[in-house]
């Protein structure tokens, strides 16, 4: 299995089989704390072998900066069968999260566990700046 996108952004969709991505980020600014992002998403894009068909479990974690868990775990399954004609299956995975809330500056970490196994990580970074006058 290969994880071909890993992104946090505003919004993602898919459309044909195809991961239609918007707005990808890695850093919020923010004048006051908490601060709070109305909609987001997760995107993640996934190539899979033959030798991977079956049911996979896919863990997605939020954390801050000392591994606190920040938001609930998000856990889902998903079964792989590739045709008899392909070598491999892409699957696309979108998470849409509304109302993000940040309470403090900081790095903040999201954890992609594909079967028990980190597969990826998305970082995020949330900072506080002066408001100008």
């Amino acid at each position: 299995m290969n994880i071909q996108v890993a992104v946090l952004c505003d919004s993602a969709v898919e459309y044909q089989n195809r991961l239609c991505i918007l707005g990808t980020f890695d850093t919020i600014s923010t004048h006051q704390l908490p601060a709070t992002k109305p909609q987001c998403s997760i995107a993640l894009q996934i190539l899979w072998t033959k030798i991977e068909e079956g049911t996979h479990t896919i863990k997605t974690r939020f954390m801050d900066e000392d591994g606190n868990p920040t938001l609930k775990t998000v856990n889902s399954t998903v079964k792989i069968s590739i045709p008899p004609t392909s070598t491999f299956l892409t699957t696309n995975h979108i998470l849409n999260i509304q109302q993000l809330k940040f309470t403090r500056a900081g790095n903040y970490l999201i954890v992609i566990d594909i079967d028990g196994n980190m597969q990826a990580e998305i970082q995020l970074q949330v900072l506080q700046t002066e408001e100008k006058s």
